[in-house]
């Protein structure tokens, strides 16, 4: 009994390589160019029915970075910096925010410096902020 022939689509679909890349002709090459990497838009079938689905063409997509702002310094190198500073104008850091610190009181060298939640700043005994 003879095998049933493919249609045109199917022997496509069953050669490893497309034609036009099996017969390159010798002396005519194109010039290498290095192509950024692209991410591939929407889902990526995992499972034989999505298979069948057509592909998404994946489309160069220009990814900007969030401009992050730094992790702020260890609370404990924060106080000490603190208090190098406050040393050096002659006057007591009296309260301190910082992101990891916890409501309390740190011994500071000269007196207390009351600690809270919150972002990076100091409160001086001459009432100026930093």
């Amino acid at each position: 009994m003879a095998r049933p022939r493919k249609s045109p689509a199917e022997q496509k679909a069953a050669e490893p390589y497309p034609q036009e890349l099996q017969q390159e002709p010798q002396d005519q090459q194109a010039p290498q160019k290095q192509v950024p990497p692209v991410q591939a838009q929407g889902p990526v079938p995992t499972d034989q029915a999505g298979a069948d689905a057509p592909a998404m063409a994946a489309v160069p997509v220009a990814v900007q970075d969030p401009e992050l702002e730094p992790e702020p310094e260890p609370l404990e190198a924060f106080l000490r910096r603190v208090e190098r500073l406050h040393i050096a104008r002659d006057v007591v850091a009296t309260a301190a925010t910082h992101p990891h610190a916890t409501q309390r009181v740190w011994p500071g060298t000269y007196g207390g410096i009351r600690l809270e939640v919150g972002p990076l700043s100091v409160t001086y005994s001459d009432g100026s902020t930093a």
